[in-house]
C-alpha cells in the first residue's frame, strides 16, 4: 500500500471488497415523479384586494392610475368630470396598461369602469351589452 492509499483509507475508511449492497426486491417500483405530482399541498393565504376610486379631471392624472394597475390594484374609474376627448385618451392609455398586465376592463355605468387585475373575478350582467340592447349606443 502506498502513502496516498493509506491517507485515503484514514479519511475514507478501508474499502471492503466483500461489500454487497442490500437490495429489497419485494417492494414495487415506485415512480417518484408520480408520487410528487399526487401529493396534496395545503397553502394558507390571506389575500387582500385593494380597490382604488379614481376620478381624474384631466389626462395628467392617468399615470397614477396606471401605477395602481401595475401594483395589481382594482381601479374604479369615474370619468364624469372629464370631457369626452380627454376621457377617450385616458381610456386608450388605461386599456394599454390593462392589456400589458393581463387585466380586464368592464363598464359598470355610463362613464364608470372597473379595471381588475387577472387574479380578480367579476360576476354579474355585462352592463355594456345591456345598455346597447336598451337603445344606448357608444
Amino acid at each position: 500500500m502506498n502513502i496516498i492509499e493509506s491517507i485515503k483509507n484514514i479519511f475514507m475508511g478501508e474499502e471492503d471488497e466483500d461489500y454487497q449492497p442490500i437490495v429489497d426486491d419485494s417492494s414495487e417500483n415506485v415512480d417518484v415523479a408520480e408520487e410528487r405530482r399526487n401529493r396534496e399541498v395545503k397553502i394558507n393565504t390571506t389575500a387582500t384586494v385593494q380597490i382604488v376610486l379614481s376620478r381624474p379631471t384631466d389626462f395628467s392624472e392617468v399615470q397614477a392610475i396606471g401605477d395602481d394597475l401595475n401594483n395589481q390594484k382594482t381601479v374604479l374609474l369615474n370619468l364624469e368630470l372629464v370631457k369626452a376627448d380627454e376621457a377617450k385618451r385616458i381610456l386608450d392609455f388605461l386599456y394599454g396598461v390593462a392589456y400589458a398586465n393581463g387585466s380586464t376592463i368592464k363598464m359598470t355605468a355610463q362613464k364608470t369602469f372597473v379595471i381588475m387585475p387577472k387574479n380578480v373575478g367579476f360576476s354579474g350582467v355585462d352592463l355594456m351589452s345591456e345598455l346597447e340592447n336598451n337603445g344606448f349606443s357608444f
